[in-house]
């Protein structure tokens, strides 16, 4: 069982226009900032397309699902979090939680982490925390 302080399993993406375009069929969410290569080239922000913010958070899911066992987060499962920059095709994401409490309730064990996921540049592009029920 994990003690405050340790840091759990990390998970990693490679994020892909693939990806986010076959997000996009799934969720119908076709947004020019997602899906226009092109026409997103020259954003004055982004300078080209970012990934939905679903696929921003899959690591984390994925380091959760880990923790527990299961294929989707368990009942009692929370994310709290912000977006803090963008995720762009070609950047790798990934997770990073570390518990910083351990409580009770409703008769469940529950880890209370920090979470942060980062691309492989450095930069935090989600900063949070989530509880989790571990297995």
């Amino acid at each position: 069982m994990a003690v405050i302080g340790d840091t759990l399993e990390s998970k990693s993406l490679a994020v892909t226009q693939e990806l986010i375009n076959e997000y996009a069929h799934i969720c119908g969410d076709y947004n020019t900032l997602h899906v226009d290569v092109e026409g997103m080239k020259n954003h004055p922000i982004f300078g080209g397309t970012i990934a939905h913010g679903t696929i921003n958070v899959e690591p984390v899911l994925q380091a959760i699902c880990a923790i527990q066992r299961t294929t989707w987060p368990k009942e009692g499962t929370t994310i709290d979090l912000q977006f803090r920059a963008p995720v762009k095709p070609g950047d790798t994401i990934t997770s990073k939680l570390v518990v910083k409490d351990k409580k009770t309730e409703g008769g469940k064990n529950i880890l209370v982490c920090d979470m942060l996921i980062t691309n492989d540049k450095g930069t935090d592009c989600v900063k949070g925390s989530a509880e989790t029920v571990p297995d």
